[in-house]
């Protein structure tokens, strides 16, 4: 019956049949951001045009903020562009020439001629939900998916940006392409200070800020997982970004949204970056200046500060970010699984998922008939019994299990990782400035860090990990949901979903909005149980609880030896 209920409740919210309660006002950044949509479409008239400014990136702010549609009108003429250039290039390419390396001028159309072109387009199909590999008897992908290194390109592509958009194209959706190399090639290209330069050898300006922002857009998806490289170079650019002057609406756009890709951790960054934006923004318009807060407004500051503020918007509301478009492209994104490069396990083995990383070993009996004192009541008994005949949690000492005691983050990462055989990896623990390689669980949660079970607490004085802090009872659901996805269960949850699973629950607005999807997948798949009214997702887990959340964990990845 709850479920019912609940399940209306969902419908009269989406429907707007029952109010959802709100603040009495807008804040300020929404105001920007919605006065900046009117303006970029009222401006582009009478429709986008391919390859200009109130082209791509304003049909992708509108798009991904569910302002148009590829049936909108206002589109036709930005599809017929399209449609007209691509003949053009089909044309020119059946006399000879390679659409991958197209002349500087003369025959190409000049909206097309660069690989970041098709990359653009790419982004504004996306968003518009059209599968760029298959556009009208076209694949988009297939003119930069394929990694060439940079010398033997034509002049045209050999800057940093290719790389940056290649990856980030291909990461909008299932798109086949050699995302490996391209992450190679962007690592290889960072240099010592942390930053991208469209220029590497020349000293930095104040292109870097864009340069190096967009790099770590295209590495957002891979950070932390798996591969250490990736995680500093992240690391060290953001240590650069946060010590400069932001002087204009493009740099500062940028850094907004490389931060909500980035993840949760996050989000106190970006909200400074977006207050910091609206410096630059004119309420008369409704659009913002450039370069200074004192000149004209500029219909190219407008659109990347308004693709910037909404992709601020689908992260306080909890949706994919501003280029993960998995959610009108479907389907799960084409990423590897840490550590890049290696292939994720499967079902030859005889045991786990098909989506197992190769890591992941199933967890044998090593001390048959283990159990405590004070467990032989319990309702978690059979999971405390399993995992300790495991080793994967042991007891206070040889009689007592202790179920009512909380737990510290670096017990629960110690706990996960060795639920799922993972191997040590203290080396990663060097990204936590408060993680002694020296420490007992030094192993452990460079293990968590490696696989993108744990991610660590940004502070302004670089990463942390805080170790003997109590973990909540949300903090479990996000890394044991990791650690699903890791183990090949199928983690994705569209927001109607999320939110219908979370609506039976009376506190679930408690719960931070960057844990929903987490908690509901864990609600779906039994790893929390449901029956309870409450989530209480600030109350610190017990032991108990986390050896149920664990013991599910392992049947459902079927990760368990009897």
């Amino acid at each position: 019956m709850r479920k019912v209920i609940s399940t209306l409740i969902v419908l009269l919210m989406l429907t707007g049949i029952m109010a959802v309660p709100a603040a009495a006002q807008q804040s300020d950044w929404e105001i920007a951001k919605n006065r900046a949509l009117d303006r970029i479409r009222a401006e582009v008239v009478p429709s986008p045009l391919v390859g200009s400014v109130g082209g791509e990136w304003t049909v992708l702010a509108l798009a991904r903020a569910g302002r148009i549609t590829a049936d909108d009108p206002w589109l036709s003429g930005w599809f017929a562009d399209l449609d007209s250039l691509l003949a053009q290039v089909d044309a020119t390419s059946a006399r000879g020439y390679d659409i991958s390396n197209p002349p500087t001028t003369g025959t190409f159309p000049s909206e097309l001629r660069r690989w970041t072109d098709f990359q653009r387009v790419t982004l504004a199909l996306g968003a518009l939900g059209i599968n760029a590999s298959d556009y009208n008897g076209h694949d988009l992908t297939a003119v930069y998916g394929t990694f060439t290194a940079p010398a033997q390109r034509h002049a045209l592509n050999q800057t940093i940006n290719v790389d940056t958009f290649a990856l980030i194209a291909l990461d909008t959706g299932a798109y086949s392409g050699e995302r490996d190399r391209f992450i190679q090639s962007i690592l290889d290209s960072q240099r010592a200070n942390g930053t991208w330069s469209l220029n590497p050898a020349a000293a930095t300006s104040p292109l870097d800020l864009d340069i190096t922002a967009m790099a770590l857009q295209a590495l957002a998806p891979y950070y932390a997982r798996g591969d250490v490289r990736v995680t500093n170079a992240v690391n060290s650019a953001l240590g650069w970004l946060r010590a400069q002057t932001f002087p204009d609406v493009e740099s500062t756009a940028q850094m907004i949204v490389a931060l909500t890709a980035l993840g949760p951790d996050f989000g106190d960054e970006a909200s400074y970056y977006v207050s910091h934006l609206l410096r630059w923004f004119d309420p008369q318009s409704g659009g913002f200046r450039r370069p200074a807060i004192t000149d004209l407004v500029n219909l190219m500051a407008t659109e990347q500060a308004a693709y910037g503020l909404v992709a601020y918007w689908r992260f306080r509301n909890n949706m994919t970010s501003l280029y993960n478009m998995s959610d009108v492209l479907g389907g799960a994104l084409v990423r590897p699984v840490p550590p890049i490069g290696e292939l994720p396990g499967s079902d030859a083995d005889g045991f786990g998922l098909p989506g197992r990383h190769a890591d992941v070993k199933q967890s044998e009996i090593v001390r048959p008939g283990r159990t405590f004192a004070d467990i032989q009541n319990h309702a978690s008994r059979t999971a405390m019994e399993a995992l300790a005949a495991r080793g994967i949690i042991n007891g206070m000492n040889e009689t007592e299990f202790a179920p009512n005691a909380t737990v510290t983050r670096a017990q629960f990462a110690t706990i996960v990782t060795q639920a799922l055989g993972l191997p040590a990896r203290a080396e990663a623990s060097a990204a936590f400035g408060d993680v002694s390689t020296g420490a007992w669980f030094a192993a452990t949660v460079g293990s968590a860090y490696y696989y993108d079970i744990v991610r660590g607490i940004q502070t302004p004085d670089g990463l942390t990990f805080n170790p003997s802090g109590t973990i909540t009872r949300q903090e479990a659901a996000i890394m044991v949901a990791r650690a699903a996805a890791l183990s090949g269960m199928d983690t994705a949850l569209t927001d109607t979903e999320t939110l219908n699973i979370l609506a039976m629950f009376g506190d679930y607005r408690s719960a931070a909005r960057w844990a929903w999807n987490y908690l509901a997948f864990c609600f779906r798949e039994g790893i929390l149980d449901d029956a309870e009214f409450y989530i209480e997702p600030l109350a610190a887990i017990t032991r108990g609880e986390i050896a149920e959340m664990v013991y599910r964990l392992l049947v459902r990845a079927e990760l368990l030896v009897s």
